[in-house]
């Protein structure tokens, strides 16, 4: 049996390297097998620090022991559904959406871009994770972290330049992976004007979500337009975070987790990684606290 790992990823648009850290940012070109933050990022060199496969499959494991009590042939068919739920948005589409953006992080020769949700006139939430796609694992300073919000194609809703960066103080971008670093990977952007055109979308912090969710984000392989995932099972949770059954690509890190209740929608979570190799763990979601959005 492979040794599963979890990546992450960021990326920029002009920009098309990778750095991969060991419970793996989504981030980078091609994926890997195993952990991977979602990040898509884009540096002038390749950056990839030393990957700890034991920490990262002890990892894996661990999620894992949450799924033994699944039937195999429910497994094997829900595994098939997750595989087909991805539905490009047209531009037409984006307008419901508009609340949805890129998060740009760009520096000297380096940078990379996540998905970002406004979740009120002047916050921002993504992954923390994404704050870390400079040269030399430096976290990037407001002024260099960009919101675009709706964009699509090279046009966009609004446009706003962050000036604070809040991040879950228990997020150790340098950790080995577990548990507390994975439901720490959230953070919020502080924008300097509010945006007030475009309503926010809430966020939700029920005890338990699912048993179905909904993904929105830009990907690697549709940086310019979001892409929509739906009817992706939730297959374990633990408190702050959750364990899902639709793969996700590399770009979709911060993007936001939706749940439905009649018409309403809400911010569940944010996509913090993947997760490749046997099991039905295909990504996981960090969700944040309430203490941690009220600021506390």
């Amino acid at each position: 049996m492979e040794n599963p790992r979890v990546r992450r990823a960021i990326g920029p648009p002009g920009f098309q390297s990778r750095r991969t850290l060991s419970v793996g940012l989504l981030l980078g070109k091609a994926l890997r097998r195993g952990f991977k933050w979602r990040r898509e990022a884009g540096i002038s060199r390749a950056m990839r620090p030393p990957i700890r496969p034991r920490a990262a499959l002890s990892l894996l494991l661990a999620v894992a022991l949450g799924l033994a009590a699944l039937p195999a042939a429910h497994a094997a068919g829900a595994q098939d559904r997750d595989r087909n739920r991805a539905e490009p948005l047209a531009e037409a589409q984006h307008r419901a959406w508009r609340a949805i953006g890129r998060v740009n992080v760009a520096g000297f020769d380096t940078g990379g871009f996540c998905t970002g949700t406004l979740i009120a006139p002047d916050r921002v939430l993504t992954a923390a994770h994404c704050l870390y796609a400079l040269r030399g694992s430096a976290r990037a300073q407001p002024g260099q972290v960009h919101f675009l919000a709706g964009w699509y194609k090279g046009t966009y809703a609004a446009h706003r330049i962050a000036r604070a960066v809040l991040s879950n103080p228990d997020f150790h971008p340098g950790k080995k992976p577990d548990f507390r670093s994975l439901r720490s990977d959230v953070a919020i952007l502080v924008l300097e004007t509010p945006i007030t055109d475009i309503p926010p979308l809430p966020v939700a912090t029920p005890d338990l979500v699912g048993p179905s969710v909904t993904v929105i984000g830009y990907r690697r392989d549709r940086l310019n337009a979001l892409t929509k995932v739906t009817d992706c099972r939730v297959v374990v949770q633990s408190p702050g975070m959750a364990g899902l059954g639709c793969p996700v690509v590399q770009g979709t890190s911060g993007a936001p987790v939706l749940q439905r209740e009649g018409s309403r929608w809400s911010v569940v979570g944010v996509v913090s990684a993947s997760v490749s190799g046997a099991g039905e763990v295909h990504s996981v979601a960090a969700r944040p606290s309430a203490a941690f959005l009220a600021g506390r």
